[in-house]
C-alpha cells in the first residue's frame, strides 16, 4: 500500500511536468489565443534567437507581414512586430540574414499591379527584437518573374537569391555586408543557359545535395523537366550536369511542386512530384524519381466511403491552390518521412490529409520499396474546409504537430493540431546555423540553458545524415536537407527532425556537410537537440556543436518532478519513522507495565 501511494504520486508529478496537454487534438486556443483570425503561415525561423522557432505570417488580406514569436507559455505563438501596407499585395516571405549582421531580416515579394507573374522584392531589415518596415513608395530591390530561391551563392553565410529577371534571364543576386554602414543593392550575376529552356512559373527550384559530396546542387524546374546543376568550389559555383525530363504521356496534366525526401530511408534524397493526369485532377498520383526513372506510386485516393479524391486543381490567382504542393516531415517518428497534402472530391470542397510512408506491397510499385497511404482520419477533428497544412513543433520536443489554414465565412483562420503519438519514439533534432555573430546585441538565456548573443540565422543547403542500429540489430541510415526550398509557401522548417522509432540505442554517427566540407559526431544520445555552427567553413575541426537532451523546458520540469518525488519519499519516510517511534514507545510502556505487575 505504501509503495502504491509513492508510485501514484510519482506518476502524477511526472504527468504534471510534461509540456504537452491531455488528449485534446485541437489546441488552436492554446496556440493562437483566439486572437489571430485571417492569419496565413508563410515561413518559419528563429527571429529573436531564443531557440524557439517563430512563424512569419501574412494577414489583412495579404497586406501585413507579422512575426509570431514561439513561446513556452500560453499562447504558444505570441504577436510580435509587424509591417502594414495599404497598396502591397504580399505573395511570399523568406526569412534570412541578407546583410551579414547576424540578425534575421524578412524578405518579401509583392505582386506588381497589372502583371501576371512579375514580383517586386523588398526587405524589412531586422534587429534583435524588431524589424524596420520598408516604405511603400520605395523602389523594389529586385524585379523578377516568379518568386526567388534563397541560397548562399558565395559561401559567406549571407543569403543570396536566384530567379528570373523581368526579361526572363536567369540571375543570381548576391548580397554583401554593408560598407561604411550603407547597404547597397545586390550584385546581379548571369547564368549560362542549358538545353532545358524556360524556367517554370510557379516553380519548385531547390538547393540540395543530390550526389552526396556535401556541396549543395541546384535543381531548376523548367517547362520541359528538371535541370540538375552540380555545386562546385569554382568561381562559377554551379556546373550543368543533366536534365530529368517530365513524365511522358498524352494527357492534359498538372505538375505540382517537387520536394526532396529520403523516401526509403537509405540516405538518398529522391524527387517526389504530385501530378494530375487530367485537367480537373480527378485522376491524381505521386511520382518518385529513382534510378534514372520516374515511378508511379499508385496512391489509393478512395476514402472509406469509396469516394475518389484528388489534388486540388491549380488556380493562378488563388494563393492556396496556385500550385499542387506536398509538405514533408516524420509525423510518427518511425524514420520514414510522411506527407501533408490538400485534396478535393468536389469543386470547392477541400481537406488536408496526412499521407503516411508505408511499405509498398503492390507489384505496381516497380522498384520502389515504399509508398504513401492516406490516413483519412489522422487529423480529426479538422475536416472539410482546410486549405493548407504544414508541420510545426509547438512544444519543441521533437514531435511534429500541424498548423492548418481553415476556410471560414469571413475568410480564413489558422488552427492547430496536436500530434499525440500512441507509442514511445525517439528522435534527433539538428539545426545548422550560419555562425555569424553580433557582439553588440544583448545577451540572452535561451530555453535550452545557453547564455549567448545572437549567433546565426536560417541557412539553406546543408546536408545532414546519420547512422544508427535498430532494435533488431539492422543498420539504419537517413539523410535530409535543410531549407532546400523557399518559394510559393514551401514552409520548410529551419531544422531537421530524424525519427528513430523505438530504437533506444545511441546514434552511431551524425554528419553535417556543406560547401564540400563535412564533420561527423559520434555516439549521440537519442531525444536530443543538436545545434551546429559550421564556422570557419573550411576548418571543420573548429565547427561548434552543442547537444541538449530533451529540448525546451523539459529538463527543468524533469528536475522538478524528480525533486518532488524525492520530497514525497522523504516525507513518507519521516511519517513511517515517527509512527515506528510511537509504536516503540507504546510497546516499551506496556513492557514496563507488565514488569511492574509481575513484581507485585
Amino acid at each position: 500500500m505504501q509503495f502504491q501511494l509513492v508510485w501514484t504520486l510519482a506518476q502524477l508529478l511526472v504527468l504534471c511536468s510534461g509540456a504537452r496537454p491531455d488528449n485534446n487534438f485541437d489546441i488552436t486556443d492554446l496556440v493562437f489565443g483566439g486572437k489571430l483570425a485571417d492569419t496565413i503561415p508563410a515561413a518559419y525561423g528563429d527571429f529573436n534567437s531564443d531557440e524557439l522557432f517563430d512563424v512569419f505570417v501574412l494577414r489583412d488580406n495579404f497586406k501585413t507581414v507579422q512575426i509570431l514569436f514561439g513561446s513556452d507559455d500560453k499562447p504558444l505563438l505570441q504577436e510580435g512586430p509587424k509591417c502594414e501596407y495599404k497598396k502591397f499585395h504580399i505573395t511570399g516571405v523568406v526569412p534570412g540574414d541578407f546583410d551579414g549582421d547576424a540578425y534575421m531580416d524578412v524578405m518579401f515579394t509583392v505582386r506588381r499591379e497589372g502583371e501576371k507573374d512579375e514580383q517586386g522584392v523588398y526587405i524589412n531589415w531586422g534587429g534583435s527584437e524588431y524589424m524596420n518596415c520598408t516604405k511603400e513608395d520605395e523602389e523594389p530591390l529586385i524585379v523578377m518573374r516568379g518568386q526567388p530561391l534563397a541560397l548562399d551563392y558565395d559561401k559567406d553565410f549571407i543569403i543570396d537569391l536566384f530567379g528570373m529577371d523581368a526579361h526572363g534571364e536567369r540571375r543570381f543576386w548576391i548580397f554583401k555586408k554593408p560598407q561604411d554602414g550603407h547597404r547597397k543593392p545586390p550584385d546581379a550575376i548571369g547564368m549560362k543557359k542549358a538545353k532545358g529552356g524556360e524556367l517554370r512559373v510557379p516553380h519548385s527550384h531547390a538547393i540540395i545535395d543530390l550526389n552526396k559530396d556535401f556541396t549543395a546542387d541546384l535543381v531548376l524546374a523548367t517547362m520541359g523537366g528538371f535541370e540538375i546543376w552540380h555545386g562546385t568550389e569554382d568561381e562559377e559555383a554551379f556546373v550543368y550536369s543533366h536534365e530529368i525530363p517530365l513524365i511522358v504521356g498524352n494527357y492534359d496534366a498538372h505538375i505540382g511542386q517537387a520536394i526532396f525526401l529520403d523516401v526509403e530511408l537509405d540516405g538518398s534524397l529522391l524527387m517526389v512530384v504530385p501530378l494530375c493526369f487530367d485537367a480537373k485532377c480527378r485522376n491524381s498520383t505521386i511520382f518518385v524519381h529513382h534510378g534514372n526513372h520516374f515511378h508511379d506510386l499508385h496512391i489509393d485516393f478512395k476514402d472509406d466511403h469509396n469516394e475518389v479524391w484528388g489534388f486540388v486543381t491549380p488556380e493562378h490567382d488563388n494563393w492556396a491552390n496556385q500550385v499542387i504542393s506536398l509538405r514533408g516531415g516524420d509525423f510518427n517518428l518511425d524514420g520514414y518521412p510522411d506527407l501533408l497534402a490538400t485534396l478535393s472530391k468536389t469543386p470547392g470542397q477541400t481537406q488536408t490529409f496526412l499521407l503516411e510512408n508505408v511499405p509498398c506491397e503492390k507489384l505496381a510499385c516497380s522498384h520502389m520499396k515504399r509508398t504513401f497511404a492516406i490516413r483519412w482520419k489522422a487529423l480529426a477533428p479538422f475536416a472539410n474546409g482546410t486549405l493548407m497544412g504544414s508541420f510545426y513543433d509547438f512544444y519543441n520536443d521533437g514531435v511534429l504537430d500541424v498548423i492548418l489554414v481553415e476556410k471560414t465565412a469571413n475568410g480564413t483562420r489558422p488552427v492547430a493540431f496536436r500530434n499525440s503519438l500512441d507509442y514511445d519514439a525517439n528522435f534527433v533534432k539538428v539545426i545548422v546555423l550560419t555562425g555569424l555573430s553580433n557582439r553588440t546585441g544583448p545577451k540572452k538565456r535561451t530555453p535550452l540553458g545557453r547564455k549567448k548573443r545572437t549567433y546565426g540565422t536560417n541557412l539553406p543547403g546543408p546536408r545532414i545524415e546519420y547512422n544508427t542500429t535498430t532494435q533488431d540489430g539492422d543498420p539504419q541510415h537517413g539523410a535530409s536537407a535543410q531549407l532546400p526550398q523557399s518559394a510559393y509557401f514551401a514552409l520548410h522548417l529551419p531544422y531537421t527532425t530524424f525519427g528513430l522509432g523505438r530504437t533506444p540505442n545511441f546514434v552511431d554517427s551524425l554528419t553535417v556537410g556543406l560547401s564540400n566540407h563535412s564533420r561527423t559526431w559520434t555516439q549521440l544520445i537519442p531525444n536530443s537537440q543538436m545545434i551546429v555552427v559550421p564556422r570557419p567553413i573550411d576548418q571543420t575541426d573548429k565547427w561548434k556543436a552543442q547537444l541538449f537532451v530533451t529540448p525546451s523546458k523539459l529538463i527543468l520540469m524533469s528536475v522538478v518532478a524528480l525533486g518532488g518525488i524525492c520530497l514525497v519519499i522523504l516525507l513518507l519516510i519521516l511519517i513511517l519513522y515517527a509512527k515506528e517511534k510511537r509504536e516503540d514507545r507504546i510497546q516499551r510502556s506496556l513492557e514496563a507495565h507488565r514488569f511492574h505487575f509481575d513484581a507485585m
